[in-house]
């Protein structure tokens, strides 16, 4: 069976790297594939229906709460792991009642997201 395929949708390339270093450095045999903002992330997802989205809430062309509006419509079986500095905001809350699986903030440790893509994973 091929792993599971992340996608990393955030429009800071710094973030973006961090998560793959994270990633790897756990050990998960995933496949990534990375967006810079939004709306690229949901034409990556309409392509290649990754099994996890690890999601920024607050990027440009399309906020994270549209995306996961989007992909709980086109791909409910896409689990959505949000990724957000704004870890008191209520639109975290709003991001977890639409039906995201996690949250992680920024910044964040290697450990915790190896931690959060296991376990939403086998959610």
């Amino acid at each position: 069976m091929p792993p599971p395929t992340l996608l990393l949708v955030d429009d800071d390339r710094f973030v973006r790297h961090l998560l793959k270093d994270a990633i790897q450095e756990s050990g998960l045999e995933v496949r990534m594939l990375e967006a810079s903002d939004g709306r690229e992330g949901l034409e990556v997802a309409a392509r290649e229906r990754p099994a996890l989205m690890l999601l920024d809430l607050f990027m440009p062309r399309c906020s994270g709460l549209e995306v996961l509006a989007h992909i709980k419509q086109s791909s409910p079986d896409t689990r959505v792991l949000i990724i957000s500095s704004m870890d008191a905001d209520p639109v975290v809350q709003q991001a977890l009642s639409a039906g995201a699986v996690g949250f992680v903030g920024k910044p964040f440790h290697p450990l915790e997201i190896s931690l959060a893509i296991r376990q939403a994973l086998a959610h």
